[in-house]
């Protein structure tokens, strides 16, 4: 992915969880929208006036009902207001406190909330427009009847919202709205992976690298976003140096943390350090431009809530086990990243820290596994899942990470089920299919 097209993305990540956004361009929107009804209304009157149907009362009557209009809408966009905060409150209790992100990004929360907002531009403008009767010689009929028309579309609309929200509070379409985020990073990021000429799987650095390196130190706290690996590139190209990275997006760096290694060590100026530090962007929150872990770390947390001691809720572990079946093949048959950069000359420049898929697998089940391991309806169901994967249709390469939560799922088996009955039956599911320790 080119520098500036990660970077807008990365940026575009910290922008769409907002609610601020959509909801001020639909206003702008509803206002330039009232504006032109009205000059079209000033230009064509005796036309509009042929239309039936539409206000037939006074300026003055218009006004008033306007403003008792107005009243209504804000008390309405304050009630979705209200709603929207219990929603939230309830979210971050049940499911976690990160997972609000997910329920704002939503973008057909955000036009709901752009609507109502809306409304009330639309019906402010009018009334501003209304205040000086010099700029028209009869009652603009088919302004005002457009904002009576919008105003009634509004009760609707608040139905809609109420039903959007209360589905929007179960968990399953939260788990189902995470799952969705992780699928498209996958895709996002695998298609990404297309190696260019210059990019290649080995990196053979010289031989002097660790004796004639400098390391590069973090001038910031933060997480990191996004690296612009192109650049980075380009830098190291430009200045024959060899750039090792010690991090990659989503760690975080405290000021002073060793980020890399630039060799050689002569080579390296204060504005080449610089250069270096502005390719790799640091926020305070984490995103997933470049983090694969961001969305499987949420879908993590409704699971591990879910069966703490507060909620105790299998069922939702269980959904996230199902999800996460699904995740998981898919991630196994994708290309993740190296981050391993050569020049044109095919010369090694650049050595970025890649996630690799095992590390995915581990820690996107092995903190469910933990909590549910004296819960043998949570240990059966993830059998199935380990079981389902390493038979599935994918060309497995990693069945060393399913191997390693087997492994854990015996001595989990033994310390809390020994000379059971759940012992049994588990044993028997781990037998019929199949999962020994390899």
């Amino acid at each position: 992915m080119k520098s500036w097209v990660s970077k807008l993305y990365n940026l575009w990540e910290l922008t769409r969880n907002s609610l601020f956004y959509v909801p001020v361009v639909i206003s702008l929107c509803f206002i330039a929208g009232i504006i032109g009804v009205f000059l079209f209304e000033l230009r064509y009157t005796e036309l509009v006036h042929k239309i039936d149907y539409l206000y037939a009362g006074s300026t003055e009557d218009a006004k008033s009902i306007l403003q008792t209009t107005l009243s209504g809408m804000i008390t309405m966009t304050t009630l979705v207001i209200s709603i929207t905060m219990v929603v939230l409150s309830l979210s971050a209790s049940q499911l976690g406190p990160r997972l609000i992100n997910t329920f704002m990004s939503s973008r057909v929360t955000q036009i709901y909330i752009g609507f109502f907002f809306g409304s009330i531009a639309l019906c402010l403008t009018l009334l501003i427009l209304l205040h000086d009767s010099s700029t028209f010689d009869q009652t603009p009929r088919l302004s005002i009847s457009t904002s009576f028309a919008i105003t009634f579309i509004n009760l609707f609309i608040l139905l809609g919202y109420v039903n959007h929200v209360a589905r929007s509070g179960i968990a399953d379409t939260t788990i189902t709205r995470v799952s969705c985020e992780i699928q498209q990073s996958l895709e996002r990021l695998s298609i990404s992976d297309e190696k260019p000429a210059n990019t290649s799987k080995s990196a053979v650095k010289p031989s002097d690298f660790e004796s004639n390196c400098r390391a590069i130190f973090s001038a910031r706290d933060g997480y990191i976003q996004n690296i612009q690996y192109p650049n980075l590139l380009d830098v190291a190209t430009e200045h024959d140096l060899v750039i090792e990275l010690n991090c990659m997006a989503g760690d975080y760096l405290f000021k002073g943390q060793q980020a890399g290694k630039v060799y050689p060590e002569h080579k390296i100026t204060p504005d080449i350090e610089s250069a270096l530090f502005n390719c790799i962007d640091v926020g305070q929150n984490r995103t997933g431009a470049q983090d694969i872990e961001y969305s499987v770390r949420h879908l993590v947390e409704i699971a591990l809530r879910a069966l703490s001691p507060g909620i105790n809720d299998d069922f939702t572990a269980i959904t996230v086990l199902d999800k996460f079946s699904g995740l998981l093949a898919q991630l196994m048959d994708s290309n993740l990243p190296s981050h391993i950069f050569h020049d044109e000359s095919d010369q090694l420049r650049v050595v970025g820290k890649s996630c690799h898929k095992p590390e995915v697998f581990f820690r996107a089940l092995s903190q469910i596994r933990d909590a549910g391991k004296q819960k043998p309806g949570i240990l059966m169901h993830l059998i199935f899942v380990l079981g389902e994967l390493k038979n599935s249709a994918y060309p497995n390469k990693e069945h060393q990470a399913i191997d390693l939560q087997v492994a854990y799922i015996r001595q989990h088996i033994k310390e809390f089920f020994a000379d059971t009955e759940e012992q049994k039956a588990l044993e028997k599911v781990l037998s019929d299919y199949r999962l020994g320790v390899s």
